[in-house]
């Protein structure tokens, strides 16, 4: 998808729906101007392109370029003015500040103390919606009227106190969401950078890092914490525990996460991306410590949250909440060993996506494809495994992990071994095994599983067993002695595939293979941001 900033005018109009664009219209031709008006012919030759091209614009509009500058400049404006009048009802920080923006109106017309009237009602709707910053802005604003004119509001008893005090505790209370932003951001960017704990040095950084961080503020007020301070702090440790490779303790912080919400009902329509985030993470490292139970609850309620006719969400919240739909539905199939159902999944989500009925970020599709391709791995369809290995490998942006590239040439050279593809797996190892120097990500069970494939391309096929064993018993050691091996396993569980081609414990006689059905191949990944 275009990323550019000249491309943004178009961007925008191709994300309008029917409804928006119909109300687009009777927006611009409220004062009586017609569709010959020059902003109107732009906006319908850009909704016809299928891509952005400035030359058949200005060609077939007869503009200089000076002038289709600011007429997009202007159509953008329009546009986006006319979206704001459709979701002023939809969103309420859209309607708070419109309720600002009417007292700042009024206060210029001397009608201040109806502009404090008008505050005190956006400020009890801020409130009811823990929108803290919004509330600050308004108490600011009462405090100017307050200072500058006579109210009458010191009649009242202690109101300008409790003012003063409302609004010295929301400045407080911002200053501490905002340290726990800052918190769970930094913790969050130090796993991108940095990934996993390897060693014991790393672990000690990670905890230095982590405890250099603190915000001890919020230790000290936490029952008079505000909802988004808390979920900021449970995420924030989730992370950290993530880190460190503990996930029964970050399964526990998601859960405080998820509680809160729990406690606090109609927050799951007031912050539903937020909502679903959790519900995700939870599934994931419910994965991660064997809670299938619990993995398979988390989908259910997003579905039925997705599902639910009354919850009213945005483009962007249903984009979310099927993205992280789908990816916990494979993660289901995967980890239940429903493998034809996670294949069906996989060519249904595949279809809206070519369809662009769903079209979540290149790193997510990218999530997607690997899954698809594991799915078809396991299903022994290797070529259909490469196709979706192959789209992941010329993918120019948008994957942002080291891993899922790492483990998608690993698995792009077990497709290769297992269709008999000697001379290609040789050449690729070559380049994998670059990648490996290069990588952080780099593991141990990569090193031993090229090392395998290797030999195993050098030898006669009635030469492989031994191979297969000696992996296999590196693997368990492995993951036995190294959580972040166990980790790397959960991701790309190669124990399975070196099975396949292991004889059966009750067979007896020549070597027999395992049945086709025996499941082999990769499981689902691990959270991203």
């Amino acid at each position: 998808m275009p990323t550019a900033v000249k491309d943004q005018l178009w961007r925008l109009i191709k994300s309008l729906n029917k409804a928006e664009k119909r109300n687009f219209k009777l927006y611009a031709t409220r004062g009586g101007s017609t569709g010959d008006s020059k902003f109107i012919q732009l906006f319908d030759v850009l909704d016809r392109l299928p891509s952005p091209d400035d030359a058949v614009v200005t060609d077939r509009l007869a503009l200089t370029a000076g002038q289709y500058s600011n007429l997009k400049r202007h159509l953008y404006q329009q546009v986006l003015t006319s979206l704001r009048l459709i979701y002023i009802n939809k969103e309420i920080d859209i309607e708070l500040r419109e309720q600002i923006d009417f007292s700042h109106i009024l206060y210029g017309k001397g009608l201040y103390l109806d502009a404090l009237r008008s505050l005190e009602r956006a400020k009890a709707k801020a409130v009811e919606h823990n929108r803290d910053v919004l509330h600050l802005e308004i108490l600011e604003f009462q405090k100017l009227i307050e200072s500058r004119h006579v109210t009458l509001s010191r009649q009242i008893d202690n109101k300008m106190d409790l003012l003063l005090n409302e609004s010295a505790e929301r400045s407080y209370s911002v200053l501490n969401t905002s340290e726990l932003f800052n918190l769970n951001i930094q913790i969050h960017g130090r796993y991108i950078e940095a990934g996993h704990s390897r060693s014991a040095e790393e672990r000690q950084e990670n905890r230095e890092f982590w405890d250099n961080i603190q915000t001890y503020r919020f230790d000290r007020e936490i029952v008079r914490s505000t909802f988004h301070q808390k979920i900021n702090r449970f995420q924030a440790s989730m992370w950290y525990h993530y880190i460190q490779l503990s996930f029964d303790d970050a399964l526990e912080s998601a859960m405080n996460a998820l509680t809160l919400f729990h406690l606090s009902t109609h927050m799951t329509v007031k912050d539903p991306d937020l909502y679903l985030r959790c519900l995700y993470y939870v599934s994931i490292f419910a994965y991660l410590t064997g809670d299938t139970l619990r993995m398979l609850r988390s989908l259910r309620v997003v579905q039925e949250f997705l599902g639910d006719d009354q919850v009213l969400l945005n483009e962007n919240s249903q984009l979310i909440g099927r993205t992280y739909a789908g990816l916990m539905t494979l993660n289901a199939h995967l980890a239940t060993g429903n493998w034809a159902g996670a294949h069906r999944a996989g060519q249904q989500l595949r279809s809206a996506y070519i369809s662009k009925e769903f079209r979540p970020t290149d790193h997510r599709w990218g999530l997607f494809l690997y899954k698809f391709a594991a799915t078809c791995f396991i299903l022994r369809r290797f070529e259909e495994a490469l196709d979706y290995l192959n789209e992941i490998i010329n993918m120019r942006t948008g994957i942002l992990r080291e891993d899922l590239l790492l483990n998608t040439r690993l698995l792009h050279l077990l497709c290769h071994y297992e269709l008999g593809n000697r001379a290609l797996l040789d050449y690729h190892l070559v380049n994998v095994n670059r990648q490996m120097r290069k990588s952080t990500e780099t593991g141990q069970v990569h090193r031993l599983a090229t090392a395998a494939l290797r030999k195993l391309i050098k030898l006669v096929k009635s030469e492989h067993l031994p191979i297969f064993q000696k992996l296999d018993e590196e693997l368990r050691e492995a993951a036995t002695n190294d959580p972040y091996e166990h980790k790397a396993l959960l991701y790309l569980d190669l124990t399975h595939w070196v099975r396949f081609h292991l004889p059966r414990p009750e067979a007896s006689g020549p070597q027999q293979s395992a049945a086709p059905d025996v499941p082999y191949g990769v499981s689902p990944s691990a959270p991203t941001a």
